[in-house]
């Protein structure tokens, strides 16, 4: 007879196994990931992008403004993608319904009984 989830011959073979089997592999998986971080975190700090981008900005628009009026903003161009007209909506597909229709039980029952009146 098979055994369930709850029995304990079942959840002792599962503690075994996490001991002997799956214990191994986390502990060596954790060992990597601990290296990996630790290794990152000896590397150099690189600078911050954010002093960068300052002295970038006055460039470009030092540039820009040498140039003049000739550059138009991304904003003045057309857009060359086609604007979507509404949602795409989902097709979905509608249950076939059945051209043959019976009667209910109730319905049979009912001109049973009126058949036997008349």
């Amino acid at each position: 007879m098979a055994k369930s989830g709850r029995s304990s011959t079942r959840k002792a073979n599962n503690r075994r196994l996490a001991a002997t089997v799956f214990g191994p592999a986390e502990t060596a998986r954790a060992e990597r990931l601990s290296a990996k971080l630790q290794e990152l975190a000896k590397q150099p700090k690189p600078e911050t992008s954010d002093a960068n981008m300052g002295e970038e900005a006055d460039v470009v628009e030092a540039e820009a403004a040498d140039t003049g009026d000739a550059v138009a903003m991304d904003v003045d161009k057309k857009r060359t993608e086609s604007k979507r007209i509404g949602r795409k909506r989902i097709d979905k597909r509608k249950p076939k319904k059945a051209s043959i229709v019976f009667p209910k039980y109730s319905d049979r029952v009912k001109a049973k009984k009126n058949k036997k009146k008349a």
